[in-house]
């Protein structure tokens, strides 16, 4: 009987101890990994921490590029690492580090499959699509990436945007933005950074473009902006019709009727107001206003205008008051030389029939201004201007 308990009592204190070093090795996977390597029984997790550091390390030595040639050491404790436990992605990922290029891109699909969460292994795979110009799967590992970990975007998010420098980018871009990843809002909002990228972006959300497509997703206005401000004037004005269809091929302002509120702003109209003046769109008109001595520019539009002979409309809906005064202008908007001289109109009364010789101009495009000013004795003013337009004759 004593002898059974004897054995009992030792099986148990075996069980206890190997329980403890197990235990033990849990902890010093994340404490301390060097020592979870000498606990018995082995624990792959801790292996594979320290020979992930070593790998991250060198990458960090070597200027941020995996290392050409790994120490056989830490491919042996990767092996180690992965007999013990086999589902440890960055174990096989060092093991295959020390491979030969063909088994090399095996093992590492094996490790992402495993886990799309390590960044090593990502971030070989990233290496590994640009080496090989595979645009492809660069983007499809970006992506990756970018749904696995949350701190990834402030990297990632420009890393993608620059990629649209080039124009063979956009097709395989939108294939991956067509599937409306989570972090397509944080690209589209990031995507005016780039100057140089802002054109494909344009190219790029034409291809995505679908009718009544929800828009949370897309900054159009911020795009359409960003175009204005980078001279690319054409593209701006051809994302606009695309997004709110094709103007009256006899007028030459967008929205000259005030029908709707401007968002697309300054393909259409752009509005300016402070404390002392402004103008707003509402009840199908431009209403402007001025406090007594104050005024400014209170709205503009980017208009394209052809080398020919135009008529000028504007409607009112009520006088002009007499301490008012409101100045229309066009002047070119390209930076180019020999532009031709601002065109200002008085605005006094409602204009009909105003004919103004554009043939000789060397502009495109042209910033229709209307510029308002209340004078220093009187009430300010108020008044409101129920269409502009400018056809071709």
């Amino acid at each position: 009987m004593m002898v059974k308990i004897s054995i009992i009592w030792i099986i148990g204190l075996a069980i206890a101890l190997t329980s403890g070093l197990t235990t033990m090795g849990a902890i010093a996977k994340y404490k301390a990994p060097e020592l979870a390597i000498t606990l018995s029984p082995i624990n792959g997790f801790a292996i594979e921490s320290v020979v992930s550091k070593s790998i991250k390390t060198s990458i960090g030595e070597n200027g941020g590029k995996f290392p050409d040639n790994m120490d056989s050491r830490i491919a042996e404790f990767a092996r180690h690492a992965f007999i013990a436990e086999p589902i440890t992605p960055s174990a096989i990922a060092v093991i295959a580090l020390h491979q030969a290029p063909p088994n090399k891109q095996r093992l590492m699909n094996k490790a992402l499959a495993l886990s799309r969460r390590q960044p090593l292994v990502t971030a070989w795979m990233i290496a590994d699509s640009g080496a090989r110009s595979d645009l492809t799967g660069l983007l499809h590992n970006y992506d990756t990436i970018l749904r696995t970990s949350t701190s990834a975007a402030s990297v990632i998010i420009p890393l993608i945007v620059d990629t649209l420098v080039n124009d063979k980018f956009v097709t395989p871009l939108a294939s991956v933005l067509n599937k409306q990843p989570p972090w397509a809002y944080q690209f589209w909002e990031a995507v005016d950074s780039n100057p140089e990228a802002i054109g494909n972006a344009a190219r790029l959300r034409k291809m995505l473009y679908k009718p009544n497509e929800s828009d949370h997703i897309f900054r159009d206005a911020k795009l359409i902006r960003a175009l204005v401000r980078n001279q690319q004037f054409e593209t701006a004005e051809s994302l606009y019709h695309l997004l709110v269809g094709k103007k009256d091929a006899g007028f030459l302002i967008n929205n000259g009727s005030f029908e709707t509120e401007p968002e697309y702003f300054p393909i259409d109209w752009q509005l300016f107001s402070t404390g002392g003046y402004g103008a707003v769109v509402t009840d199908g008109m431009l209403k402007i206003s001025a406090i007594p001595n104050s005024g400014g520019l209170l709205a503009r539009q980017l208009i394209k205008l052809p080398a020919q002979v135009i008529r000028v409309e504007i409607k009112l809906s009520g006088p002009i008051p007499d301490n008012a005064q409101i100045i229309i202008s066009l002047r070119c908007a390209q930076e180019i030389k020999n532009a031709a001289q601002i065109t200002r109109i008085p605005l006094e009364q409602q204009i009909e029939n105003l004919k103004i010789d554009n043939s000789n101009s060397v502009c495109n495009f042209y910033w229709l201004d209307i510029n308002g000013h209340a004078s220093e004795n009187g009430n300010g003013f108020d008044t409101n201007l129920e269409s502009i337009n400018i056809v071709p004759l």
